[in-house]
């Protein structure tokens, strides 16, 4: 059996969104179970010894594309990648602006696609890797007031398939994760207003939200050997909502 605190040793592992409730517990995760992480995000995050953190726009595609040919300079490879940055904004669809759609597609999708292809273009060159996309359950089924962030998190999980099928002979395997309602700033909505939560609750079969460290966890299975045949698939980390 895989030694599960060693699935990702010697590996190089890049999250995007790495200051953040999720992206702090992936790279948490990664760091714990052997791999050299690199953190990404616009602002710098809590010191972790095994984690080198670089501040960088990734809506930014030129930024993102220098950071990752430094990356790859510094260390040979790339590993693992992780597409964990996102941008949430509630907004009625009669209310959303040009501004907001854009950021919304710019860094939900068109940053998670660049970072993507810069990526695989470093794995391609050293045997292959495993990127790893961070979808929703709002891109799965529909819900209101966010259908630029829906819009947006469909599209990953259908992107996700296209560069499975293109990358897969590259021994690049990509998949994605779509969290339900998680306990992370992003979610504070929820607590703000205790009936719409307990209406979202009481649609999720399990009763209640969940933690970063259950998305990390299903983020490192995928990223790790152990997933090694699974390419191209969405896997729904949602208590169940996603299906009720």
């Amino acid at each position: 059996m895989q030694d599960c605190q060693k699935a990702h040793r010697g590996k190089i592992a890049v999250v995007t969104g790495a200051s953040g409730g999720i992206g702090a517990a992936i790279c948490a995760k990664l760091n714990a179970e052997g791999a050299r992480v690199i953190a990404l995000d616009r602002q710098d995050g809590p010191g972790s010894t095994g984690i080198d953190r670089r501040i960088v726009d990734i809506a930014n595609t030129a930024a993102l594309q220098d950071t990752v040919a430094q990356i790859a300079a510094d260390y040979g490879r790339i590993d693992i990648w992780v597409n964990n940055a996102g941008f949430l904004e509630r907004r009625a669809a009669l209310d959303i602006t040009r501004d907001g759609w854009g950021k919304s597609i710019d860094v939900n999708l068109t940053a998670a696609f660049f970072g993507a292809q810069a990526a695989a273009r470093v794995m391609k060159d050293s045997g292959g890797g495993s990127i790893v996309n961070l979808s929703s359950y709002a891109g799965l089924k529909a819900r209101p007031n966010c259908a630029h962030y829906a819009a947006a998190k469909a599209a990953i999980a259908h992107l996700t398939s296209c560069l499975a099928i293109e990358w897969g002979p590259l021994n690049i395997r990509v998949n994605a994760i779509a969290p339900g309602y998680i306990e992370t700033p992003m979610s504070a909505w929820m607590h703000a207003d205790p009936e719409q939560k307990a209406i979202y609750l009481g649609r999720t079969p399990l009763g209640r939200m969940g933690q970063p460290t259950e998305i990390a966890d299903s983020v490192s299975f995928l990223a790790s050997d152990a997933a090694g045949y699974i390419t191209g698939h969405v896997l729904g980390v949602d208590g169940g909502i996603g299906r009720s």
